[in-house]
């Protein structure tokens, strides 16, 4: 070929040569310029897959317009040759400058981030690359990068307006590479694409993570002796950590690979601009040289000094060699002390540090637990904290300005509209700086975060009463308002707003529905601009928020609705670490500025179990006569007591305790007597247990291997066995009436559904498709009972075998305050944030009839509440508090 001329383009010289083609510099004699020319070799031409593939890679880049992407210029066919015209980069293939040592640090990094912005680029088109390697990667003699060979891409199912025809186009004329069909090269394949399972954007990223490996190693991250073995070693085994193969390698990088290369799709980064930000903030630190290496081994001393003398004189003597064992382990998380800083009747919650972290203001109910209000306590000193709001409207979420000078914090003016406020932190004149319309739905708190350099606020608001909150800028001068973000429907909205330490990222919670949310970052410029749209932190769905940074950004420690903390790493390069020496109940940490201080609201309940009549009046089974007012105590201890249920036959009863220290699975006998503990997890949360319909098992969901999953443990005790093993949260359990299978509901789709999976193990079926938590079959087995929430929430419906859904009933207090009988279905309603009823919503007429009336609140926990029917019909079985409130802990030093 070399010499001939094709088209209008000379050949000059041979460049290479692939499983795709022979690729030859040309000179483009119309133009002036050179050009890469890809030619098919005469002899596959009829071969009609590798053309199509052929084809389908001119229009593929073709369709990309990016800087870190090869431009094509023209597809074409000429005297039976079919030729591709490209970009010519002058420089080297990234496998041709990979050494055994791998490339310098800076080096892969540079390279790392341009790679992933052009694979950004490409997946936002909805294309996959799915052929990702060093050979498909070129590098000019500046660094520049281009990504190629885009000739095994797939186009995924985004569709934009501009590009529908092209789109639907190409997956008519790609029958070859859908589910089952392996393609690509074998050492950088997916696990799914190497099953030959359909791949998404996500597969690119497994890809990356192999290469990003190589790179920093010099070795390849999966290989064998053969493409079968290696193919294994994809579906098996882990690499080989790359901080042991290169010493002093940064651990955010390490963690950046390790989870870009997990098994499973939903463990990796979910989207590539993700991993781009991730990268991106290493290379700065990098370049800035702030940036930590992973520790290096440390070699084992000898217990005496004798022994190192000793060896030292055999090696001198015989010129023997001495292997250091080195130590592995990961560091154990360091024990977290601490103390009391209140310690007064009802509720402290919300602390906020002064700048020099000697103070902390925060909300309190009173002595009389009658308001909520602003104090102020001095660290170290005892007496009395300083009250500094006393209006009979409820004042809360208290934020301390950067210069110490004031306390911004809200005010309830109506159910839809508060005011924001200033006040002088040692009390004084309040100055108001706007009001701000709240949206329709309760959001979790704190509201409020001062920017760095004081002159603004981060408010959550609305435009309308109809809006999802949002976040918005306020100027303390002039009231002037910005809007950060835009949740869009029907998500509930943004709240929990921390500005990083440089002011140039913000963390907030963002809330899918009462109870169910995660955290989300969102770049800001030096003029607090946002820098596109917010990216999503944490996968859980389980109503992550009250984000607190570290004082070196480099963490961000945060609130989980089972009660306890979590840190995780801006870039999200790994999973949240749970903070297990601080126990549960604990809420809305604070960071201080100065001083390594950790603050946070230590909740405290002790709930036993009530019994009344399942009815009233004359006849047991009717619902005449007026409710009951008084409630007879049934289980209780001086510990936690909740979420009762009956077992089939009646004559035993299930519930949770923490009598024994921890949250386990209790049983009693049916008068509440001779309880028994059923398991034994020691310190994880136990949850929502639910019988079999033949009474011998018990379903129940735990956190103890990190996420929860569903168990299934025997009603007489004994090992527990694992029923779910997704990364994502599964939880709340029942059983269909006939045994076969179990219910749950899950994020394993980023958003909450109804699963089931069989009784006796098996893989999961997705049930819903418009969110749902905690499924209950109907009596007669033929509906599906779930809600859209964990806590103020609706109660839906669905036939078992599937069909649309229909709403049954607003304002329920919790998806466990909900027991459903052949005739209707017992709830608690809750009303002004309190459950203080019972009552009874017929099917057949329609009506809703009060039950039962308390003088004490009833449980509202996500985890802790409680109602439960006999199989006769006689009694309710409800969670009931009889003690809480919230004080406020302090930690010091904490790292």
């Amino acid at each position: 070929m070399v010499g001939r001329t094709i088209s209008h383009y000379e050949i000059v010289e041979k460049l290479g040569e692939g499983g795709m083609g022979v690729v030859y510099k040309a000179r483009d004699t119309h133009l002036d310029r050179f050009v890469a020319i890809k030619v098919l070799p005469p002899e596959k031409v009829a071969d009609a897959e590798r053309k199509r593939r052929f084809v389908q890679e001119a229009k593929s880049a073709s369709a990309l317009n990016h800087p870190n992407i090869i431009t094509i210029y023209d597809i074409a066919s000429e005297n039976g040759i079919d030729f591709i015209s490209m970009e010519y980069v002058p420089g080297k293939a990234l496998n041709q400058l990979i050494t055994r040592k791998g490339l310098p640090l800076s080096e892969a990094l540079k390279y790392a981030v341009q790679i992933a912005d052009a694979l950004a680029a490409a997946h936002a088109a909805g294309i996959i690359h799915r052929d990702l390697k060093p050979g498909n990667v070129m590098v000019s003699g500046t660094g520049f990068v281009k990504v190629l060979d885009f000739g095994l891409a797939k186009l995924t199912d985004r569709v934009e307006s501009g590009e529908r025809e092209f789109t639907e186009t190409m997956q008519r004329d790609n029958p070859a590479t859908g589910e089952g069909t392996i393609v690509g090269t074998v050492s950088y394949m997916s696990p799914e694409q190497a099953e030959g399972k359909k791949v998404d954007g996500r597969s690119d990223i497994f890809s990356f993570g192999a290469l990003l490996y190589e790179m920093v190693t010099g070795h390849r991250a999966f290989h064998g002796d053969s493409k079968l073995s290696t193919l294994s070693a994809i579906l098996r085994e882990e690499p080989k950590p790359a901080s042991e193969v290169v010493e002093g390698l940064p651990r955010e990088l390490e963690r950046i690979i390790t989870r870009c290369l997990r098994k499973s799709p939903e463990r990796r980064f979910q989207a590539m601009p993700d991993l781009k930000v991730a990268l991106e903030e290493l290379k700065e630190e990098s370049d800035s040289g702030t940036l930590s290496a992973a520790p290096a081994p440390q070699q084992r001393r000898g217990p005496r000094l004798v022994w190192v003398v000793a060896l030292l004189a055999l090696l001198a003597a015989g010129g023997g060699t001495l292997w250091f064992i080195r130590s592995t382990a990961k560091a154990p998380e360091a024990v977290l002390t601490a103390v009391p800083l209140t310690t007064y009747p009802g509720f402290q919650v919300e602390p906020t540090f002064s700048p020099d972290g000697n103070q902390v203001a925060f909300v309190w109910d009173g002595e009389k637990q009658d308001n909520d209000d602003i104090y102020v306590k001095l660290i170290g000193t005892g007496g009395p904290p300083l009250r500094l709001t006393t209006d009979r409207a409820a004042d809360y979420s208290p934020a301390w300005s950067p210069d110490g000078r004031f306390i911004a914090f809200l005010r309830d003016l109506s159910r839809e509209k508060v005011a924001v406020l200033l006040m002088p932190a040692l009390g004084g004149p309040e100055q108001k700086v706007a009001e701000i319309l709240t949206g329709p739905n309760f959001l979790p708190g704190p509201f409020l975060a001062w920017s760095p350099d004081g002159n603004w606020l981060v408010v959550s608001g609305a435009d309308s009463p109809k809006e999802p909150a949002a976040l918005f800028l306020l100027s303390t001068e002039t009231g002037e308002k910005r809007r950060l973000t835009s949740p869009p429907k029907p998500l509930l909205g943004d709240s929990c707003p921390a500005f990083s330490p440089g002011g140039r990222t913000l963390a907030f919670s963002r809330s899918a529905d009462a109870g169910v949310g995660d955290l989300y970052l969102i770049a800001l410029s030096a003029e607090l601009q946002p820098l596109g749209e917010a990216r999503r932190l944490t996968l859980g769905n389980r109503g992550y928020g009250k984000p607190a940074w570290t004082l070196d950004g480099r963490e961000i420690v945060f609130s989980g609705t089972s009660g306890d903390f979590f840190r995780i790493a801006p870039s999200g390069s790994v999973e949240p670490q749970r903070l297990v020496s601080l126990g549960e109940h604990i809420y809305g940490p604070a960071i201080s500025l100065r001083g390594r201080r950790l603050a946070y609201s230590h909740r405290f309940y002790r709930g036993s179990i009530g019994r009344i009549a399942a009815a009233v009046g004359d006849n047991p089974r009717s619902l005449n006569g007026p409710p009951v007012s008084s409630a007879t105590p049934f289980i209780s201890s001086t510990r936690d007591d909740s979420s009762p249920q009956f077992s089939p036959d009646g004559k035993r009863i299930a519930f949770v305790s923490t009598r024994s220290g921890n949250p386990e699975i209790w049983t009693s006998d049916a008068e509440g007597l001779n309880a028994v503990q059923v398991t034994h997890f020691g310190g994880a949360a136990v949850t929502t247990p639910r019988w079999s319909p033949d009474g011998g098992r018990i379903a129940f969901d735990s956190n103890v291997t990190g996420e929860f999953d569903i168990w299934v443990v025997s009603a007489n005790g004994g090992k527990p066995q694992r029923m779910t093993t997704d990364p994502a949260n599964d939880g709340n359990p029942s059983w269909s009436r006939d045994g076969r299978w179990i219910y749950f509901d899950s994020a394993r789709t980023r958003d909450q559904q109804v699963w089931k999976i069989p009784a006796g193990g098996g893989e999961a079926i997705q049930l819903t498709r418009d969110g749902g938590f905690a499924p209950f079959e109907s009596p007669d087995g033929k509906m599906l009972y779930y809600t859209k929430a964990l806590t103020a929430t609706s109660l839906w419906k669905m036939p078992v075998e599937g069909g649309q859904a229909t709403k049954v009933l607003d304002g329920l207090s919790s998806y466990l305050n909900l027991a459903i009988v052949g005739n209707g279905l017992y709830f608690v309603p809750q009303k002004n944030e309190a459950a203080m009823s019972i009552q009874f919503l017929g099917f057949e007429t329609g009506q809703i009839k009060s039950v039962a009336n308390f003088e004490k609140r009833l449980r509202l926990g996500a985890s802790s509440a409680g109602l439960a029917v006999s199989p006769d019909g006689r009694w309710i079985l409800y969670s009931q508090v009889e003690q809480s409130g919230s004080e406020l802990m302090l930690v010091e030093n904490f790292r």
